[in-house]
């Protein structure tokens, strides 16, 4: 754009006879924007929680309303699957008795809610549970268990070996259901059995609950003991169904693996341009002039020259400066002028060779 000379108080502006720096065309080094993206590889820890599910076989007999544990356990596993930190893991539920087979699992080996992703699916586990009515009659824990077993092995097949890890919750013994083993080794080998296919079984104790089984079947079902510092090697809750919630975290943390490895990515870094530039080559068959060097700053469709002050200390607005006027090899920015450059996100810079210097302070 044409200059103006009242852009240039403290100095000389050019004449307008003169020819302009961006008229030099054959000596402009390539603009630079104002923001330089570079690209960066950089290795970080990444770490990855392993997906995993649980299927939770939950105690519905009418003991549990009659003792007054159903509501504080309903409550317990509410605020399980809610928990931000059960984010990610896959929940499954079923309730028994529930009519199903003690000789096949079947109909215990079918979720009446399917296993779903937590946070999102914690609503349907809710809703269930809101609606479930604890008026079973006995307590068939062969047929939970081949059911929640036999599921979680079928769900491992056809997920590729996700985990999948079986959780029986219950207040009673094996009793008053018809056709269903009440023996302590053979409801115990049902869960050894699954183990031996990778199936990892827990077993929660409510008060009134079996803990001579309950321990033989989280022992042979592979689960660690839920409290190396009590009695029972199963999950005991006898004290307080409330106190669910936190077992059930407790399992959680056991069987949900985090793995850490190291990855290299390709970061991009973005740079302002700097308010320094280093003297550009001399086309061939030319000479270095220093009084003749211009800055131009172009953003969007506005352009905008540059004056050269002698030094920094004689610094202005819309000035620059060599870095050794004797001996120069790079060009500095007046700080005023470089405050400007830097609030320009779509700025470029253009140094001119071979036309007269703009002076605004000699």
């Amino acid at each position: 754009m044409p200059l103006d000379p009242s852009e240039f108080p403290q100095g000389e502006a050019p004449d307008p006879e003169d020819e302009e720096p961006g008229e030099c065309g054959s000596t402009t080094v390539s603009a630079e924007s104002i923001v330089i993206e570079e690209e960066v590889l950089v290795e970080s820890e990444v770490t990855v929680v392993k997906p995993v599910a649980l299927y939770i076989m939950f105690d519905k007999s009418l003991s549990m309303d009659q003792s007054g544990l159903w509501e504080p356990a309903v409550s317990a596993l509410n605020s399980f699957v809610n928990d931000e930190d059960s984010a990610g893991l896959r929940i499954g539920l079923q309730y028994f008795p529930n009519g199903g087979s003690c000789d096949t699992g079947a109909g215990y080996d079918t979720p009446a809610v399917p296993v779903g992703e937590l946070p999102g699916h914690a609503a349907t586990l809710s809703d269930s549970l809101g609606q479930a009515d604890p008026n079973g009659i006995g307590t068939p824990i062969e047929g939970a268990l081949r059911g929640v077993t036999e599921f979680c092995k079928a769900y491992q097949v056809e997920n590729g070996d996700e985990p999948c890890v079986a959780i029986l919750v219950t207040d009673g013994k094996p009793q008053f259901a018809s056709g269903c083993s009440e023996d302590h080794d053979e409801l115990a080998a049902i869960a050894g059995a699954a183990f031996a296919a990778g199936v990892k079984t827990f077993a929660v104790g409510l008060q009134g609950a079996d803990f001579d089984l309950l321990d033989l079947i989280a022992q042979q079902g592979g689960a660690p003991d839920c409290d190396p510092s009590g009695d029972a090697y199963a999950c005991d809750v006898s004290s307080g169904a409330e106190q669910l919630a936190d077992t059930l975290v407790s399992i959680r943390d056991t069987v949900v693996e985090i793995e850490t490895h190291t990855e290299t990515v390709t970061r991009v870094d973005e740079h302002r341009l700097p308010c320094e530039w280093q003297l550009p080559e001399v086309p061939a068959g030319q000479t270095f002039d220093r009084d003749k060097v211009n800055i131009k700053l172009t953003a969007g469709d506005d352009e905008r020259n540059f004056g050269r002050v002698p030094s920094p200390d004689a610094c202005v607005e819309d000035g620059w400066h060599f870095d050794d006027a004797a001996n120069p090899s790079r060009i500095l920015a007046c700080p005023e002028t470089c405050t400007m450059i830097e609030a320009l996100p779509d700025a470029q810079i253009d140094i001119l060779l071979g036309c007269e210097t703009i002076t605004l302070v000699e």
